[in-house]
């Protein structure tokens, strides 16, 4: 029998909805996961344009480290002229961003964009 998988554990699933890199993060965003995200944000910039969009509905957990994350990553997206959007933020890692005032540095959004932005 395969044991379960951990609910917990951050994992990112990346897909296109229109002309928007989608990256879907999963589990709990701390300093353990922090690197697979800049790793594979980096790897959705290598195409031309389109909006890069955070899914963070499956996020449960989000640590200061992975706020930064956040913050840094909206800045590298913008170095490539594009544009990073939040995408429904779970309820707990809506209120750290809001507690911390990051939700106020980065685009909030009800649904994946399928333009360019």
């Amino acid at each position: 029998m395969r044991p379960a998988e951990d609910p917990d554990r951050f994992r990112i699933e990346a897909s296109r909805h229109g002309e928007a890199r989608v990256l879907r993060l999963v589990g709990e965003l701390d300093l353990s996961g922090v690197d697979q995200f800049e790793q594979t944000l980096e790897s959705q910039l290598d195409d031309d344009g389109g909006v890069v969009a955070l899914d963070l509905s499956g996020l449960s957990f989000m640590d200061s480290s992975g706020l930064r994350a956040l913050v840094m990553a909206d800045l590298r997206v913008k170095e490539t002229g594009r544009n990073l959007v939040v995408v429904r933020p779970s309820r707990p890692v809506a209120r750290v961003m809001t507690l911390t005032d990051v939700s106020e540095r980065l685009e909030l959004v009800d649904e994946v964009p399928t333009g360019s932005g």
